[in-house]
């Protein structure tokens, strides 16, 4: 538990909420993220691939991520931590808000902040952009 909000790790199981969720926030997702053309031709099959890849990949212990829930269990967003590919010692902490989510943001990044600096996660530098 993240303050207010719970994580549970994403899984194939997610589908029809988090391609929901995803093609909701479209234009919020992409506006946070200059650059990016994702989600843009986002399907249903594209995302069930894409979550049997988070799914390995969090099994594995490679990189993670979590479906954010209210604790009523409302899909909120989703939260990702990418463990460097390249022998830094440095994790890309990346999440989204649903669209309409009502979130306090500034508490959750405070709580995310110390449940990453926990015994629960390795020393790294976690590099924290919040969309």
């Amino acid at each position: 538990m993240l303050g207010e909000v719970t994580l549970r790790s994403l899984s194939i199981d997610d589908l029809e909420r988090d391609f929901n969720a995803v093609m909701e926030s479209a234009a919020y997702i992409k506006t946070a993220n200059p650059g990016s053309s994702w989600p843009d031709g986002l399907t249903r099959e594209k995302n069930l691939i894409d979550l049997a890849w988070h799914q390995r990949e969090f099994e594995a212990r490679r990189s993670f991520a979590w479906v954010i829930e209210s604790q009523a269990g409302e899909y909120l967003g989703c939260l990702y931590v990418y463990p460097s590919i390249a022998g830094e010692q440095a994790a890309d902490v990346v999440w989204w808000w649903r669209t309409g989510a009502v979130v306090a943001a500034l508490p959750f990044r405070e709580h995310l902040l110390q449940w990453l600096a926990s015994s629960a996660w390795p020393r790294l530098d976690y590099r924290l952009k919040d969309t």
